[in-house]
């Protein structure tokens, strides 16, 4: 939401300036009568010297106005003052903001604020990575006690991937809601989860999502931020793993391979490592090993089709209870061969402007 700060600001002396027309009395007189300076008359009634409780008690006996009433008034001066010197400085991090992937969060409604609105621009991607300000960014992100966010920053596109990041953070609440996390649990609800993904695909997702968090797993979707090139990550915050997903390629069977690619690092790796979809690393490698397994076991292997058959892949799918698409990419990927089969795969589209878990 887009706030609007004041071109002027309304200082408590205003108002006691009000009251002394009203009443007729010149800044000596208020002096003598709140037993004060002259001077210190002066700057209050100017702004820059502060009102004091003990002053507007004083103020009380002499306007008959109630102490609550200046100290509000003193509050609200003071906060506009607060915020004027925020918005400047905030202004002029704006430069360092457009590192940061400012089109792709407008798109998706996590910063409501034009482009010509700077300060407000700054302050909701500050909102969006839960630090007051870009150089807390880099001391939190950078030089932090969490290890995940360390590695991110280290890596190429760093703002656009702890953007990313932050924003499935924002499912951290939900953590304290959900049972420790259980790896023999979860082992127990491969087969299940491997089944879901015959079904209609945006409520096996939901089913997943429900299926996980009784095993003590977050999973949600963010979409992807253009030229990261990143399906997934996988890192523990709290002790239980958080699962994000892309959405990119946005295919059924891409998103079906990548969850279960997270999967194997919840299952195999664990830790407080951050694990990205796409990096050539070992991990990586037996991730995918992992999710290959799961959805199609090696003693299937063989039998895939080896030729542009979709009736046999149908009823490989059906025999082992899953989606044709995960065979038909599986069977692509064994012969090289990519340019068939692609009425079996199913979009997927986000539904809402911000999608949550």
């Amino acid at each position: 939401m887009t706030t609007t700060t004041p071109n002027y600001i309304v200082t408590t002396g205003d108002f006691i300036a009000e009251w002394m027309e009203d009443e007729g009395i010149n800044a000596a007189e208020l002096a003598r009568r709140l037993d004060v300076t002259r001077k210190h008359v002066s700057e209050l009634l100017s702004g820059k010297a502060p009102l004091s409780h003990p002053l507007a008690l004083a103020l009380e006996r002499v306007t008959g106005v109630p102490a609550r009433i200046w100290n509000q008034y003193e509050s609200g001066y003071r906060s506009d003052l607060a915020r004027v010197q925020e918005t400047r400085e905030l202004e002029a991090q704006y430069e360092q903001a457009k590192a940061f992937p400012l089109s792709y969060l407008r798109k998706w409604g996590y910063v409501t604020a034009s482009a010509r609105e700077r300060a407000d621009t700054v302050r909701q991607l500050l909102g969006v990575l839960g630090v007051a300000s870009l150089s807390a960014f880099e001391t939190t992100w950078a030089e932090g006690s969490v290890a995940y966010r360390r590695a991110a920053v280290g890596r190429e596109h760093a703002p656009a991937i702890a953007t990313w990041l932050a924003l499935a953070e924002r499912h951290h609440d939900e953590l304290n809601e959900l049972p420790a996390f259980d790896r023999s649990a979860l082992e127990t609800q491969l087969p299940g989860l491997r089944a879901l993904t015959s079904g209609e695909v945006l409520e096996a997702i939901d089913d997943a999502v429900e299926r996980l968090r009784e095993v003590g797993i977050v999973l949600c979707f963010i979409p992807a931020v253009p030229g990261l090139g990143i399906h997934g990550a996988t890192r523990w915050l709290n002790g239980r793993p958080i699962i994000q997903l892309s959405l990119r390629g946005k295919t059924d069977d891409q998103v079906w391979f990548t969850l279960f690619h997270e999967l194997g690092h919840v299952v195999l790796h664990g830790g407080k490592e951050l694990y990205l979809n796409g990096d050539l690393t070992r991990a990586e490698e037996e991730a995918d090993a992992f999710a290959s397994n799961v959805l199609i076991p090696p003693q299937f292997v063989p039998r895939l089709p080896r030729t542009r058959d979709i009736a046999g892949v149908l009823a490989l799918a059906k025999e082992l209870g899953t989606a044709p698409s995960i065979v038909l990419g599986r069977a692509q990927r064994e012969t090289g061969d990519y340019a068939w089969g692609h009425s079996l795969k199913r979009k997927i589209e986000f539904r809402t402007a911000t999608p949550a878990s």
